[in-house]
């Protein structure tokens, strides 16, 4: 299971290394290595991180010093590799680049693991939320198809073909509804269900993890 949950996160790892700025000039030009590392560190950056800041000061002439980043970012690691950083970044779908020591990185698992429970139950509950939306959208304009449709049916100037051409519209619109308001009791059923159960994973976790 260890293995498995590792593998799984270490694919989106790129992503987070990607998704942030490097180095400003002035972060280069004062040079807090330590500092720099224990943030990066602390926010659970890959060892790739030191070549964004090579790369990002370089053009003003900084040489990063990387034995000093290093130990900063080893000190750093020991606040994110926590089961509680763990339990957050599971929770809210982030991606764990397999940052962390060997002594820290079970514990650490346990709580992303944790925490990608809650974040699958949350989905299943914006899903089945996203599903009724649609069927009410769906409901509401076949209703309004309908209301078009009488209204023409009542039209005397409509001719008697046209008017049972509607009638059969009609027919096809009344099951399209019925439909519309059948995935929407689907999609409420599915919805209370995922509420159910961020309910339990809440009572569950929040003695663990803390309240979110």
């Amino acid at each position: 299971m260890r293995k498995l949950a590792l593998f799984t996160v270490i694919a989106g790892c790129g992503l987070l290394a990607g998704s942030c700025a490097s180095l400003s000039e002035e972060q280069c030009l004062t040079g807090d290595w330590s500092g720099i590392g224990y943030s990066d560190g602390a926010n659970g950056y890959g060892t790739g991180r030191f070549g964004d800041h090579v790369k990002a000061c370089e053009k003003h002439g900084v040489v990063p010093e990387q034995a000093v980043y290093m130990t900063g970012r080893a000190r750093g690691l020991t606040v994110y590799c926590q089961p509680g950083r763990g339990f957050q970044v599971g929770r809210t779908g982030g991606s764990y680049g397999g940052v962390c020591p060997a002594s820290l990185e079970g514990p650490f698992l346990g709580g992303f693991n944790d925490g990608r429970v809650v974040w699958d139950a949350q989905q299943r509950y914006d899903r089945a939320q996203s599903a009724i939306n649609d069927a009410d959208n769906r409901w509401n304009d076949i209703e309004r198809q309908m209301r078009e449709a009488e209204a023409r049916i009542a039209d005397p100037a409509v001719s008697n073909d046209e008017k049972k051409a509607l009638r059969e519209r009609l027919k096809t619109l009344r099951d399209d509804r019925y439909s519309a308001g059948e995935d929407r009791r689907q999609a409420i059923d599915l919805r209370d269900m995922a509420d159910r159960d961020l309910g339990r994973l809440k009572a569950r976790y929040s003695p663990v993890y803390g309240g979110w």
